[in-house]
């Protein structure tokens, strides 16, 4: 930006304007009495063509047209340029190309025509005119489905899992919106321009462990849509304790905290009990949360998914995820393979490319003391109970 200086330090003598050349278009210092004699042939300015100037003269009007029609009807000039950009962007992300038309005999297009027309998605075998409409119609959609829990539960392996189902979109990180009162406070419309593209036929999934365990979430999510579809996955809670320490204590290691030992943490130094205080033990009594979930949603909203099962079994599990949604079975068990080394189960995408989960999934756990473990399954085993007859589910914990 140029500076403003004041009045008083202008120069009150400016230097006069340096003398032109002799290649000027304009020659000043030509002599009344020899003008007529010495004058060169005119030449006309080199940057003055009659090309430059049509081409400015267009460029104008353009402009202007462009002005008067933003000022009669303000929606109509930026939504013709977002149109046309947001075709081709669609297009460019979906690979389509518009080869040349070749010359028909009789001069005009043929309606059986097997070339990819401007605006047109390439004919694809099996497909009818339905799935067509909806392959054109892809947008940003608000979430149809969430998966709001349980964190260290297995979360990101039902979501990656669930991802490889042709009907599903799912958004890959976690959003934070229902629980976050900034993110939230952006509005619906910030939420859904996060989401992935979508078609019609398709259901867009959101993972954020988070939503199970605040209160505000809830009443939040059916403000959005009250015929949501909720998934929860849950896990042994004294296992997913013990997840939920190991990772919180892995991020206090990376930002050069000491280690504190599980024992110090959930077990209270004074009277010896588990200290339900402690947010690793708070987060696995899931009976307090759901409570509030039940508040706001009918129990057919929800489906439970076990965590135990997901990983020895996923196929099983997804096979009931599947009819839950609604959608057809079309993942199979060729899409997923035992990893030994990792010990759980890995997935086999497009094209055979085999993908596993994080290397920080399926973290070892630390040798706690089998004194504090029985106290810990002592102490859940009513919170579980409670948690069965909510949901109408027994998934065992008890008896292991």
């Amino acid at each position: 930006m140029d500076t403003v200086r004041p009045a008083s330090t202008l120069d009150s003598n400016p230097a006069p304007p340096p003398s032109l050349t002799p290649s000027s278009c304009m020659h000043h210092h030509a002599h009344p009495a020899t003008a007529v004699a010495t004058r060169p042939p005119q030449q006309q300015c080199p940057f003055v063509t009659r090309g430059r100037i049509l081409l400015m003269l267009v460029a104008s009007m353009s402009f202007t047209l462009l002005l008067v029609a933003h000022c009669m009807y303000p929606a109509t000039a930026p939504a013709v340029f977002y149109v046309c950009w947001t075709e081709q962007r669609r297009k460019l992300q979906l690979g389509i190309v518009v080869p040349p038309s070749p010359p028909s005999k009789t001069g005009t297009s043929s309606s059986s025509s097997k070339e990819t027309r401007l605006g047109q998605l390439p004919p694809e075998k099996d497909s009818d005119s339905d799935s067509e409409v909806g392959r054109r119609s892809m947008r940003r959609r608000l979430p149809q489905c969430l998966i709001i829990g349980v964190r260290k539960g297995g979360t990101r392996a039902l979501l990656e899992f669930l991802n490889l189902h042709p009907a599903i979109r799912a958004h890959k990180s976690e959003v934070h919106f229902f629980d976050d009162d900034h993110n939230y406070s952006l509005g619906l419309d910030w939420y859904r321009r996060r989401m992935p593209d979508s078609r019609s036929d398709q259901i867009t999934v959101e993972k954020t462990p988070a939503y199970f365990v605040q209160d505000r979430v809830p009443g939040r999510v059916r403000r959005m849509n009250a015929s949501v579809r909720l998934l929860l996955i849950v896990r042994d809670p004294v296992d997913r304790a013990i997840s939920d320490y190991m990772q919180i204590q892995s991020m206090r290691l990376s930002r050069g905290k000491r280690h504190v030992p599980f024992e110090r943490l959930a077990v209270d130094a004074v009277t010896g009990e588990i200290d339900c205080s402690y947010r690793a033990i708070e987060r696995s009594i899931y009976h307090l949360h759901m409570a509030e979930w039940l508040r706001h949603f009918a129990l057919d909203r929800f489906h439970f998914v076990s965590g135990e099962n997901l990983v020895r079994n996923p196929m099983a599990e997804l096979r009931k995820v599947e009819r839950f949604l609604r959608i057809d079975h079309k993942l199979s068990r060729r899409q997923f393979y035992f990893n030994r080394t990792r010990g759980f189960y890995c997935m086999r995408a497009a094209a055979a490319q085999e993908k596993c989960l994080a290397s920080s999934k399926g973290r070892t756990h630390p040798d706690i003391s089998p004194n504090v473990t029985a106290k810990l399954r002592r102490f859940f085993a009513p919170h579980n109970l409670r948690f069965y007859e909510m949901v109408g589910l027994d998934f065992g914990w008890n008896t292991s």
